[in-house]
């Protein structure tokens, strides 16, 4: 076994201490090897007081150290600078003792800790940068717990939340997050937390204190320990609300247009297409007016001539309404009595009816209203009967049955057919199509069926269809 000596003289070189003795009073010094390192001084060469201090970039406080020291008896440590050269610093620590019997007697250690001190410097340095970037940042800082806590936030996300900091963290961003954004936001944080992510980014919506909507652009990152442990978020929170705003109103005017654009083209194929019912009717009854020698079936006639005029002035009238360009669809909106509108459109048809020896059924409630838009109404159910009328079976009495019923605040309006009947396996896409014509009716424009769709899904409604070819077509609308 090594003596305690040995081992001691073993011992010190591994750890690098300087080990020294020194009397105040005669100058007398001893110090091993590691000290001369320190210094990087030549061994054996030992200074005096005054040379030692000189060596410091503080003497006095080396000097001052000594005297206590020697004066209380007390053990001190300190720590100072040392300049080995004009640009060369070192940090170091000397550990001091006084002689219990000779207090003139001092000895203790000294130990370079430059290493440590450059390390705590640094991250002192990098600290108060941290700081200056968190607390001075133009948009919102937090760290975040991996619970979702606020650890620490910045000035300028408590302005822009309406909170003092004490109150924000005393809450979690699942607090004051709108619940729309939060499962978003929770799945995104889990996957960070799981590895899958490095980083995410999300638009979202906080609540202010007042209760009004903040929306931000949040970007999280991860922070986790040496050992992949995770530790906190740290969270960049920049508010958009003024961007979001301006981007509602940019939809809000872009939707503004598309409706507009879609009244337009209504009026239009109303226009082109609809109108051709009217003046088909008018056509039709003028010319058999002046053929027509009974006076009683003459007056019937010029009866009905008046009521398609009145219905073609109604329909003008409804069509300044489409093209209204004031925004939004409710003021185009008005309650219509569904049996008195199926029977206004079948009194216009009246003649095409009577001269196909049509049957038509109407089982609609007399109470049934809906809000509507009487253009599209007229322009749906006159485009439904006239197909009806114009794709009939040649061998067979036509037969229309119209039907309407009203269940869980939804109207369904039925309209059903013996016709001819479309093949759905063959046409089913094309059905609703512009310009597509099935039947190879001469007179057939594929503008009808468009137009339908068009008007019925305009307001919010649903049209579907079920069709066999030589059995018939049943339309079904729901408002």
């Amino acid at each position: 076994m090594q003596t305690k000596i040995e081992l001691y003289e073993k011992v010190i070189p591994i750890a690098h201490l300087g080990i020294w003795e020194r009397n105040l009073d005669t100058g007398e010094i001893y110090w091993n090897q590691v000290v001369s390192e320190i210094y990087e001084i030549e061994p054996g060469f030992y200074p005096n007081l005054q040379e030692a201090a000189a060596f410091y970039v503080d003497p006095n406080a080396l000097n001052s150290l000594y005297e206590q020291t020697r004066l209380t008896g007390n053990a001190s440590t300190v720590e100072l600078q040392l300049r080995i050269a004009p640009n060369k610093l070192k940090w170091v620590k000397i550990r001091i003792h006084a002689d219990t019997e000779n207090r003139s007697n001092i000895y203790g250690t000294i130990e370079d800790i430059s290493e440590q001190k450059n390390l705590i410097n640094t991250l002192a340095e990098r600290e108060q940068q941290f700081y200056h970037a968190f607390e001075f940042a133009p948009i919102g800082m937090a760290m975040v717990s991996t619970a979702g806590a606020w650890i620490r936030v910045n000035q300028v996300l408590c302005f822009m939340l309406g909170m003092e900091k004490e109150d924000l963290l005393r809450k979690t961003f699942q607090d004051i997050t709108h619940p729309d954004d939060l499962d978003l936001d929770l799945a995104q944080m889990h996957a960070l937390l799981e590895g899958k992510t490095t980083f995410y980014q999300m638009e979202k919506r906080y609540f202010h204190k007042n209760g009004s909507i903040i929306w931000v652009l949040l970007s999280v990152t991860l922070v986790r320990d040496p050992q992949g442990n995770p530790l906190y978020f740290v969270s960049q929170i920049k508010d958009i609300t003024e961007q979001k705003k301006t981007e509602i109103e940019r939809d809000k005017a872009l939707k503004t247009v598309k409706a507009q654009n879609s009244r337009l083209l209504n009026f239009a194929y109303i226009v082109s297409h609809n109108l051709r019912s009217y003046a088909g009717n008018i056509h039709m009854l003028t010319d058999m007016i002046s053929r027509e020698e009974d006076n009683v079936e003459r007056e019937n006639m010029i009866n009905m001539l008046g009521v398609n005029a009145m219905g073609l002035q109604e329909t003008l009238e409804h069509l300044n309404k489409v093209v209204d360009i004031q925004p939004g669809e409710r003021q185009t909106l008005k309650s219509l009595n569904l049996l008195n509108e199926i029977k206004k459109v079948e009194a216009i048809l009246s003649e095409s009816l009577k001269q196909t020896k049509a049957d038509i059924t109407i089982q609609v409630p007399p109470d049934v209203e809906v809000m509507y838009n009487p253009a599209y109404f007229e322009s749906i159910l006159l485009n439904l009967l006239t197909n009806s009328v114009k794709y009939r079976k040649a061998d067979s009495q036509l037969k229309i049955r119209i039907t309407a019923e009203s269940l869980n605040d939804r109207i369904t309006l039925t309209v059903e057919d013996n016709g001819k009947g479309i093949d759905l396996a063959l046409y089913g896409e094309k059905l609703f199509g512009m310009y597509n014509t099935f039947h190879g009716n001469a007179d057939a424009r594929g503008v009808g069926l468009f137009l339908v769709k068009n008007q019925v899904e305009t307001m919010g409604g649903i049209i579907t269809v079920e069709s066999t070819p030589g059995q018939g077509t049943k339309f079904e609308i729901t408002f």
